[in-house]
């Protein structure tokens, strides 16, 4: 059987190597909690890829269905796996809620077969699968298990698999996903095929109310990296910093859709600075109806939704 050590470096170095929005089991962490954090986000990464990134959907549900059991199995006892050694002894030490885990394989699956969605309801509800587990996670693996905190960060996470949304609409129409919902293409008389067409003025609309719900989300969240501890909280403004500059970046209006607006070293400087100075991260963000319906939303309204094996 593979070593704990080595299957806990397997996951370090996953975690190291992959490019995200906001960093992953940071050197801002306690030490104690960093690996823990690293082997989780290993499993979610690898299943994350299964669904993207096999062109054969049978396949991609084997290998998820496949992923599933290494879990259930690793929440008994050690598994002869890379990620799933290193998982099992983390779910052990820190008691975490394997459901929360299952929750992200479900995400996945959807990702397959459920390629449209109608409106911001349908959104949240999917976040509550593919991101809020992953704050939750977090928060437990740190000792924190208020459902106040689980609700500020669910808000954030939701906030930031919607950023990644409005950041990636090009990249998910090649795997005919759009995440954009019906509704609010509708309310901006645009077609899907006319969303990737030549800018105007509806796509600038467009881009201003994914814009202003989304910050209203991380509004909504905004306070809690000041009630956690203080190196989970300065992990946390950093996330919540970066989430707030991706979806700035993406809801530009000079940015044409095609284009991906990715956050570069000198992006992270200049946002952690002005964090440093005091700079309100939301003063740029329109409070319309909008913003005001993200900063109100309550995680627990929007019902999970079903498993994708009854639709």
């Amino acid at each position: 059987m593979i070593s704990l050590q080595e299957s806990f470096s397997y996951c370090k170095q996953m975690a190291e190597n992959h490019y995200e929005n906001f960093p992953v089991a940071s050197s801002l962490l306690p030490r104690s909690t960093r690996l823990p954090i690293a082997v989780i986000y290993a499993f979610a990464r690898t299943a994350d890829d299964f669904a993207d990134e096999i062109p054969d959907e049978r396949e991609a549900f084997e290998k998820l269905a496949m992923w599933r059991d290494l879990l259930f199995r690793s929440a008994s006892g050690p598994v002869d796996h890379p990620v799933f050694r290193a998982l099992s002894e983390v779910i052990r030490e820190f008691s975490l809620p394997v459901e929360w885990l299952d929750h992200l394989i479900q995400a996945f699956e959807r990702d397959r077969v459920v390629t449209r969605h109608q409106s911001f309801s349908d959104l949240l509800g999917y976040s509550r699968l593919s991101a809020n587990p992953v704050g939750r996670l977090l928060l437990w693996v740190h000792g924190y298990r208020d459902e106040g905190l689980f609700k500020s960060s669910d808000a954030i996470c939701t906030a930031l698999q919607l950023a990644n949304f409005w950041q990636d609409i090009d990249v998910d129409r090649k795997k005919d996903r759009i995440y954009v919902p019906k509704d609010e293409l509708a309310a901006c008389h645009l077609s899907e095929e006319e969303l990737f067409g030549v800018s105007d003025e509806r796509h600038l609309q467009l881009l201003k109310r994914l814009d202003g719900f989304t910050g209203g989300l991380f509004y909504r969240g905004r306070d809690l990296p000041s009630k956690v501890g203080f190196r989970l909280s300065l992990e946390l403004r950093l996330v919540l910093l970066g989430g707030l500059g991706i979806l700035q970046m993406g809801c530009n209006p000079a940015r044409k859709i095609p284009e991906r607006p990715v956050l570069r070293r000198r992006d992270w400087i200049r946002i952690f600075g002005g964090s440093l100075l005091g700079m309100d991260p939301f003063k740029r963000f329109d409070r319309g109806p909008l913003f005001e319906a993200g900063a109100s939303y309550d995680p627990e309204s929007i019902p999970l939704p079903g498993s994708v094996r009854n639709l």
